[in-house]
């Protein structure tokens, strides 16, 4: 198995890739959220407490996509931010 990254101490392999593709093509409609959540649960991706890595697994997503390696749905909205003028 080809290894692509190792990101906070999980290797993601072609394995891993692969069932993300399928979760985003099986909801090409589902939000980041949704997704991100999804592929935890496919990966039983959990926190000590027992709570889904959600944050972390979206940070890996975006990850993936900015090298090219997947392609996330839209975003479903984009927060304000202050900052901007």
């Amino acid at each position: 198995m080809n290894e692509f990254i190792t990101f906070r101490g999980r290797s993601v392999t072609e394995e891993d890739v692969t069932i993300i593709r399928k979760i985003i093509a099986a909801h090409p409609d589902g939000s980041r959220r949704f997704i991100s959540q999804e592929v935890c649960r496919a990966w039983d991706w959990m926190q000590p407490n027992g709570i889904l890595k959600d944050m972390v697994c979206r940070t890996l997503l975006l990850l993936l996509e900015s090298k090219g390696i997947i392609k996330q749905p839209p975003p479903k909205c984009t927060p304000p931010n202050p900052l901007a003028n």
